[in-house]
């Protein structure tokens, strides 16, 4: 009996002794329990992304927003402006994965930002100019803004993946010369890998979609009052010399997401293209055919770096100077009289010399990965145009004719890049 009872006095230490917590067999993590997925997968589950979104309501982030929540992740948009830009938001994610932040815009303070980031794991940046606004300019926009971001995004030290949407074209150096805008994307691309080397690039080309800017730019009827220069809509060239590769506006939001949860995403520079490159010449006039429109194209604007033009084409040059002159630059008369005369009426900011030479530069790609990489198969124009085509028609279908497609460029298709870890 008594050997029993110093067994189990025994037995009773040892319990004590395993129950005990030790310092050398302490498990530690590396991310907080509530960073852990948890759920099936969907909008009800969480998927480990906590991510602040800046732009939400735009045409790119509307979309971005719905991706990101799909797949559970918890969401702070911040937003400026009245509620109702982020009221259809809210359908989006389930009930308490989204808060909504009002009245933010790119010059807030530092530690408004530093508020809005310090939760979160993804940190994606989808704000951006084409024409200077009311009160920043572009290059705030652009250049300064995501300067800022990644500086406050690299003061955490936490490994929060930044990611920042670009415009395809901004490495192309004559690309550059001839727009503003590629310059500032270029400049704020090299500043975001300098400062913070793990943020993702993604360059996009012309994105199409619901109210988007590329359709509902050729489309739009200011171009008549330009008619008289020999072409409408007026381009370079007559769009022939301009190779365009749109890509769907569903398919680049579901990279982004994508992007949010991939392990080897940090650090690269990614490009969003679609399937397909075709002549501006040959798109507008499909759009233009789908739609109904009369569709006068010829080359009455010459080339965009101005070589071996005209006189009738020098005239119609100097004419768009005068043009975009008038539009961009400020008036001595008062603020309400310039409001009226020139942002209310047709010499209203519409399109600026950046925006019109930006939107006619050739889709160039430098191999970096892309959509396919990420396991998506991009969507072609024919497929997904009645988003935008049907918004500019203001009508609720459009027949489309099995052989009404958009004629092909007969060219080598350019090399795409080999990331064997990416498709795993």
């Amino acid at each position: 009996m008594r050997g029993l009872l110093i067994c189990h006095s025994n037995s009773q230490a040892l319990a004590r002794l395993c129950i005990r917590p030790c310092a050398s067999f302490t498990q530690s993590r590396g991310v907080h329990d509530s960073y852990l997925p948890s759920g099936r997968g969907g909008r009800s589950s969480f998927s480990g992304v906590v991510a602040t979104v800046f732009g939400p309501t735009g045409f790119i982030g509307l979309s971005v927003v719905n991706h990101l929540a799909a797949i559970g992740s918890s969401l702070l948009l911040p937003y400026r402006g009245t509620f109702e830009r982020v009221q259809r938001h809210k359908l989006m994610s389930d009930l308490g994965q989204m808060q909504v932040r009002e009245m933010f815009n790119s010059n807030a303070s530092d530690d408004r930002v530093r508020e809005l980031i310090q939760h979160s794991n993804v940190v994606v940046n989808l704000i951006g100019s084409t024409k200077p606004y009311r009160f920043y300019t572009m290059e705030e926009v652009n250049v300064t803004w995501p300067t800022r971001l990644a500086q406050l995004v690299a003061e955490k030290n936490d490994g929060t993946r930044l990611i920042h949407l670009s415009r395809l074209n901004c490495h192309s150096e004559v690309a550059r010369k001839h727009s503003e805008i590629l310059k500032q994307n270029f400049e704020a691309e090299q500043k975001l890998k300098e400062i913070y080397p793990e943020s993702t690039i993604v360059r996009c080309s012309n994105v199409h979609g619901r109210y988007d800017k590329f359709t509902l730019f050729w489309l739009s009827p200011r171009w008549v009052s330009l008619g008289m220069l020999g072409s409408q809509p007026l381009m370079y060239d007559g769009g022939e010399s301009t190779v365009i590769q749109p890509v769907c506006v569903s398919d680049v939001a579901e990279g982004v997401a994508r992007l949010a949860r991939h392990p080897d995403a940090p650090g690269q520079t990614f490009e969003f293209v679609g399937p397909d490159r075709f002549t501006l010449n040959d798109f507008l006039e499909y759009v233009y055919d789908c739609l109904g429109r009369d569709y006068y194209p010829g080359n009455s604007l010459g080339s965009m770096d101005r070589k071996d033009s005209n006189i009738l084409q020098q005239v119609v040059q100097t004419y768009m100077d005068y043009y975009f002159w008038k539009m961009d630059k400020p008036r001595i008369r008062p603020r309400f009289l310039d409001r009226i005369t020139r942002e209310n009426s047709a010499r209203g900011m519409w399109m600026t010399r950046d925006f019109f030479n930006m939107m006619q530069t050739t889709d160039i790609t430098t191999g970096a990965p892309g959509l396919l990489e990420l396991g998506i198969s991009p969507v072609a124009y024919e497929e997904s145009g009645f988003d935008s085509l049907g918004v500019a028609q203001h009508a609720n279908f459009l027949i489309r004719k099995r052989d009404n497609i958009i004629r092909k460029v007969n060219e080598e298709p350019q090399p795409m890049p080999t990331v064997q870890h990416l498709i795993e």
